[in-house]
Parts: structure tokens; sequence; C-alpha cells
């Protein structure tokens, strides 16, 4: 018996990375009766039938687990981003950091297409979400290949999966960091919508040159909080931190509460306005989900 890594799944057939090796498996009956689904990035034990065929016979414990895209034991969210094609969308943006939050996987930030931006721009982004909130920020160009090898170190031995709006450019990336998966489909940017239209349908982890395994899923669409707690929203806020514990109140949630030591820092300038009323959008959407 060997244990192995879903990399893809079409219908009930999983492909499973075990030594180096592909072997084409179907999960044993029991799965379907224990409603028990298997994901891409399960590690499983498996067998080998006298057809050659593989048989999925154990799913070992989940280190993570993604909803969208469905995908288990990532390491790390690669959320790829522009200022321009499509222009920024920095509400989408902190939307998709505090889902990310909420999973324990870390967040690797990619600012892509830096070959429109002044540097004035990137340097901006970098202030606000490396410095202020911080993050990792990597600066990608896929098509000069600008930050193709930084964004690669960030990627050896890990299991990572894209994040980010249709049209910035995560399937260019993937192909920039393997020129050899042609097979890797870049849409068009949609002049109308200003969007990119969806080019991935499913989930796969591509094995990286120099190591490293990415999941290349469907985008990302609106993501909504059903599954949220109020009182866990503020700790996705990473610049958040360092000031809670000064509030005068031990629950507070850093909207309307007296000597909130947040809502302080926002006024001084040591939080960005645009995150906290970001946060505040938040909190509202949270809390009018939960009255129903």
């Amino acid at each position: 018996m060997a244990v192995g890594q879903v990399i893809r799944a079409h219908s009930n057939i999983y492909y499973v990375l075990a030594d180096g090796q592909e072997v084409e498996c179907r999960p044993r009956g029991r799965f379907r009766l224990e409603k028990t689904g298997v994901l891409a990035g399960d590690l499983v034990e498996i067998s080998l039938e006298k057809d050659g065929e593989g048989r999925i016979d154990k799913i070992l414990p989940r280190r993570t687990v993604l909803q969208r895209p469905p995908i288990a034991n990532v390491d790390q969210a690669i959320v790829v981003f522009t200022i321009r094609e499509p222009e920024a969308d920095y509400l989408f943006l902190d939307r998709v950091l505090v889902h990310v939050a909420r999973t324990q996987v870390r967040p690797v930030l990619v600012l892509n297409k830096v070959d429109l931006l002044l540097d004035s721009e990137v340097a901006g982004f970098r202030r606000l979400y490396g410095e202020q909130v911080g993050y990792d920020v990597v600066t990608t160009a896929a098509k000069p290949g600008l930050g193709v090898e930084e964004l690669r170190s960030f990627l050896q031995d890990k299991v990572s999966v894209l994040a980010g709006h249709s049209g910035v450019g995560k399937s260019r990336l993937v192909r920039a960091l393997d020129p050899t998966r042609e097979d890797i489909k870049v849409g068009d940017l949609s002049a109308k919508m200003g969007r990119g239209k969806h080019t991935t349908r499913h989930v796969e982890l591509i094995h990286l040159p120099g190591g490293g395994l990415i999941a290349d899923a469907p985008g990302f669409t609106y993501l909504e909080f059903q599954e949220i707690d109020k009182r866990d929203l503020p700790g996705c806020f990473p610049e958040f931190a360092r000031y809670r514990h000064q509030c005068r109140f031990d629950d507070c949630m850093h909207a309307k509460e007296p000597d909130c030591a947040v809502h302080e820092a926002v006024e001084a300038g040591q939080i960005a306005r645009s995150r906290y009323n970001n946060y505040l959008l938040f909190l509202k959407e949270v809390e009018a989900l939960k009255r129903w």
C-alpha cells in the first residue's frame, strides 16, 4: 500500500501522485456509502488492482480544507491582484483575505502586471499591505517574466492555491512558472466587463519545476460570510492585533464603542482607513446574515 496525493479529479476518477508516478484511481465503494468526498490535495492510501488501476483505501487526516475552491492540505493562498487591467478592486481583495485568514492558510499577495504601473503605485501597495498589514508581497509581470523567480521561491515544497479575480493573470503566471504547461489557458480580458473570462474549469494541482504544487482552480466569485461569527472578524485583519487589547472593552468590535484603540489608530493614520471601512462593511454584512 502506497501513500500519494490527489492532484486532480474527473467525475469519479482521481489521479494520485505516488512515488513520482501518476496513478489513476477510484475510491472504494464505502466512500460513497459514507458520503465521504475525496478532494484535490488529499493525502490518500492506495492499492493497485491486477488490472493496474488504483483504489483509494483511506483518506489521511487533513491539515487544512478550503471550500472554494474545494481543496485540502493547502499551505498558502497566492492572492493575485492587479491595479490595472482589470482595475483595482480592494473590497474584493480584502474579502478574499478574510476568507483565507479563517482557514489558517498563509496568504501571499502577488501584485501582477506591474509593468503597467508607476513606481509610486507599486510602492503604495507595498506600504499598505506589506508594511502596515504585514503580508508578504511579491510584484510580478508574467509576460516579461518580472518577479517570477521570487514567486517560485515562495512556492517550493508548498501546496499553494491561486486566488483572485478572473483576468488578473493567474493562468499566465502558472505558464510563466512552468512553460511546458501549454494546456493552461489564458483568457482574453473582456473590454466590455473589464474582467477576464473564466478559463479554468476544475481543480488541478500542478507539479512545478523546482518543487511545489499549485492549484489552478476556478476563479473566486462573490464570497459571502455565512459561516463567519462576527467575533472572529477582527482577527482576520492582522493590523488590528497590536491595538485591540488596548480597547476599553475586551469584546470591542471596533465599530461604535467608546475608547476603541483600533478606531484611534485609524484616525492617527496607523491603520489604513480604506481597510477599516471595508471591515465595517463586512461587519454589517455578517450581522445582517445572522438575523435570518
